[in-house]
């Protein structure tokens, strides 16, 4: 067998015990597993398999049966609490926590301020098109330096065209 493909066929079946023995690894510390995600990377070592044309025939059908072991072996797995995506505990957080603390500040009356809870991440009252980019609060942004609003004020005439002097421009 062509040593290329050897390291490659190597290299699949190493990722697919390494997932493995991940998941185990994740139970053991954190007492969460990622099983859907170790199942899909699973599905794709699989396909790379699969994927191999030059693999002989013997060697491709002994080496996806392992696979398959393995990923059968991932559906049986029993976790304790299945995480969805990664650190679930350090993502979610009660509601009434904020919901406490909005309670506190609008007790304070003083402390309460013009736009404190609009914007939703805050950037509904930052300007971003000053200069180097820095957020710059759009109360203290720099007015059009080109507009005179004296200019502006002042009648001009205005020119009304023909058809006739229309049909010149054509």
């Amino acid at each position: 067998m062509n040593p290329k493909i050897k390291e490659r066929l190597l290299k699949i079946l190493r990722t697919m015990e390494n997932i493995y023995s991940k998941i185990w690894a994740d139970r053991k510390y954190t007492g969460e597993v990622r099983i859907e995600m170790a199942m899909n990377r699973c599905l794709n070592s699989i396909e790379d398999l699969k994927k191999m044309e030059t693999l002989p025939s013997d060697i491709k059908r002994v080496a996806l049966e392992y696979a398959w072991h393995v990923y059968m072996d991932l559906q049986e797995f029993q976790a304790p609490i299945e995480r969805q995506d990664i650190h679930s505990k350090k993502r979610e957080v009660s509601l009434n926590v904020y919901l406490k603390q909005i309670k506190v500040i609008e007790n304070k009356q003083e402390s309460v301020q013009y736009g404190m809870f609009s914007g939703g991440t805050g950037y509904r009252s930052v300007n971003w098109d000053t200069e180097y980019w820095m957020a710059e609060n759009k109360a203290h942004a720099p007015i059009n330096e080109y507009w005179d609003e004296k200019e502006a004020r002042k009648k001009r005439p205005v020119k009304v065209y023909t058809k006739e002097e229309l049909k010149k421009f054509l």
